[in-house]
């Protein structure tokens, strides 16, 4: 199936071929932290728009290209199935086009999610949550952040984002022109979620 997404000045386009569900030991440790994330409200869905928010990848084999990540719109749903996940096994950032397998259509974010792990083999898992206070906290005292005139939906952010890595295997990052947007990344899913959970804590006190 092809298909296309308008998303403010790019157009994501995606070829998923469909196929059984993902089998759950490639999601289980996505599900773990997901599943703690929706019961926080930082992953979910809009009100008022009915659009989902936040997102969770697993890269498969480690240096490998394809990843696991949650399908597009399903931030409503407390818990997910191998229904719900799918495997996005190539990305070309200059032509905005994603490639998967799986029961779902991949989210549009999964080119950000690719820029990342082509950037650090050594980097896992991603997450992307989202929380307005902890996004405040972040941008108010310059932290690491995407810089401020980048569109999230552009080309230019996928770049962005690359260079807010830099050579680190693990980090946190705020999405500057997205209220509320959050990026964790590591080497395992532990440490990604108590990025996010440490770093929530911070912003708090």
């Amino acid at each position: 199936m092809t298909n296309s997404a308008h998303q403010g000045v790019i157009k994501v386009k995606f070829n998923l071929k469909m196929s059984s569900p993902i089998n759950e030991e490639h999601f289980l440790e996505l599900e773990k932290w997901r599943s703690i994330f929706h019961k926080m409200g930082v992953i979910g869905e809009y009100k008022t728009t009915k659009l989902g928010f936040g997102n969770l990848s697993k890269r498969l084999m480690k240096g490998d290209e394809a990843f696991i990540i949650t399908g597009a719109q399903t931030g409503v749903y407390p818990h997910l199935s191998g229904m719900q996940y799918t495997k996005v096994t190539k990305c070309v950032l200059s032509k905005l086009s994603i490639e998967a397998i799986g029961p779902i259509a991949p989210d549009n974010e999964s080119l950000t999610h690719h820029a990342i792990y082509e950037k650090n083999l050594q980097i896992n898992f991603i997450f992307h949550v989202h929380n307005i206070n902890l996004w405040n906290y972040m941008i108010k005292n310059n932290l690491e952040q995407t810089a401020q005139d980048i569109d999230h939906r552009s080309f230019d952010f996928q770049q962005e984002a690359m260079k807010c890595i830099q050579n680190k295997n693990s980090g946190i990052f705020a999405i500057s022109d997205l209220e509320g947007g959050i990026i964790a990344y590591a080497d395992s899913a532990e440490n990604a979620g108590k990025l996010i959970l440490e770093t929530l804590k911070i912003s708090k006190k």
